[in-house]
């Protein structure tokens, strides 16, 4: 009997000693709920992340789960991870069309494809996804508080679509392919009348006709934007002769040039070119002069290029280094173009392009400073990878500042001109309009360089 009593006692013992370290702690998913929201108070997203996906992943049928699932994608969102957001949201939006959290789910599910779309040069397929579930809120739970900004999203949305056309239509119009720009930009037109942008979208529909040589279509585009956009900077450079680059030069007495027929928009003025010229005669070289000297009879033959002639009476004078010598509009095209201080100062920007003739010049960026008094530029500074393009004359640098009222143009840091075989490189490269001369001046561990190529 003290046998059997003492072995129920050891065995008491044994279960008394063991079991609590035998027993295991079992997980409640309305405690990981719990959890997970705590830590999305103070911002550890990842451990919320993890708690509420253990919910979905291991308590599916739990009253708290689809709850969870909507958290999980809260989580993911205020992470900033907003493609994982928007697939956690589109798998409760399939599973649970009917439930009474969708409305919050569909504006959630709508601002995670904001916050992805891209720019403009970009596929667009997350923002026609964001304007589908914007729309399906607006209209199938209109009086949800979720919904009563939806029309203004979508506005913004259909905004960026624009953009795109417009991009690619200005796209077209830069590489010359004047029929797809005008799809482009008269669908534009068509299926966002009331987006931004559209004095740009008329302006180059515009110019895309004229191109083409439809002037009657030409027309109707360039009268709607003058009409319409009255202040636009497209329309003021439509009559002030399509942002022309000018330098002042004093009057001289030449022969009558032959006309020309009038650009898109253009009102006939007295032009002014720009025109760099060669190196003023002087009687002597001096060496420590960064003045040009007059070049010797040989020297000129070869700065000559070929079926260029000198100075006729009653002509012009024409130096192997000119640029702007035709008396025509330029035409100026770039990325993103704006119009500061009312229109005063235009800046284009992005992969600009200005033509005028046979002449390019190239550059990043493009500040153009026009006159109270007569909106005609009075000085334009490029910036960038500077380049300027005319037949066999070339030049490069990284700033170039045309100044009407000085009649100066200055090419500078690492400026180089070329004309054919020859070459003149400097720090800086300034002509003197006025003076018809030209002064460089080389950098303080190198000097100035004139390269005559004999021929």
């Amino acid at each position: 009997m003290h046998r059997a009593l003492l072995a129920i006692a050891l065995i008491s013992l044994v279960i008394c000693s063991c079991g609590p370290k035998a027993a295991k702690k079992t997980e409640n998913p309305g405690d990981m709920y719990v959890q997970g929201v705590e830590f999305m108070k103070i911002k550890k997203y990842d451990k919320a992340i993890e708690r509420f996906s253990k919910i979905r992943e291991n308590y599916p049928f739990d009253p708290i789960a689809d709850v969870a699932v909507v958290k999980l994608g809260d989580a993911y969102f205020e992470k900033k991870a907003y493609v994982m957001a928007a697939g956690v949201y589109e798998d409760f939006f399939t599973s649970h069309p009917d439930d009474e959290n969708v409305p919050y789910v569909l504006r959630r599910l709508g601002e995670s494809y904001m916050k992805e779309a891209p720019l403009a040069e970009r596929d667009q397929t997350v923002v026609m996804k964001a304007i589908e579930r914007f729309t399906y809120l607006k209209n199938r739970y209109p009086a949800s508080q979720y919904a009563k900004d939806a029309d203004a999203q979508i506005g913004a949305l259909n905004q960026k679509l624009a953009d795109r056309e417009l991009y690619v239509g200005e796209w077209y119009h830069k590489t010359g392919q004047y029929n797809a720009a005008i799809l482009r930009l008269e669908y534009l037109l068509g299926k966002y009348p009331d987006a931004k942008g559209k004095d740009r979208a008329l302006y180059y529909l515009a110019d895309s006709f004229k191109e083409l040589n439809d002037m009657e279509k030409s027309q109707h585009y360039m009268d709607r934007l003058k009409k319409e956009y009255p202040k636009s900077v497209f329309a003021l450079a439509a009559v002030r002769e399509r942002a022309s680059l000018r330098v002042a030069r004093p009057e001289r007495q030449s022969q009558p040039e032959a006309s020309t027929p009038a650009p898109l928009g253009y009102t006939e003025k007295r032009k002014k070119e720009i025109d760099l010229r060669p190196p003023e005669q002087t009687t002597e070289r001096d060496a420590k002069s960064p003045v040009l000297a007059e070049p010797s009879k040989e020297e000129g033959e070869a700065l000559r290029t070929p079926g260029q002639e000198e100075k006729k009476p009653g002509g012009e004078k024409k130096g192997p280094l000119g640029f702007f010598t035709e008396k025509k509009p330029v035409d100026v095209v770039s990325d993103t173009m704006e119009g500061l201080e009312k229109g005063k100062i235009i800046v284009f920007k992005g992969h600009v392009i200005a033509k005028q003739g046979d002449m390019t010049m190239f550059c990043d960026t493009l500040t153009a400073y026009l006159s109270e008094e007569t909106n005609e530029i009075e000085r334009a500074h490029a910036e960038g990878n500077v380049k300027i393009v005319k037949l066999e004359r070339t030049a490069t640098c990284e700033e170039a500042f045309f100044d009407n009222a000085k009649g100066e143009i200055i090419l500078k840091r690492n400026a180089v001109v070329f004309s054919g075989a020859d070459k003149v490189a400097g720090d800086t490269v300034t002509y003197f309009l006025n003076d018809d001369r030209v002064h460089v001046q080389g950098e303080k561990e190198k000097r100035a360089r004139v390269t005559v190529t004999p021929k």
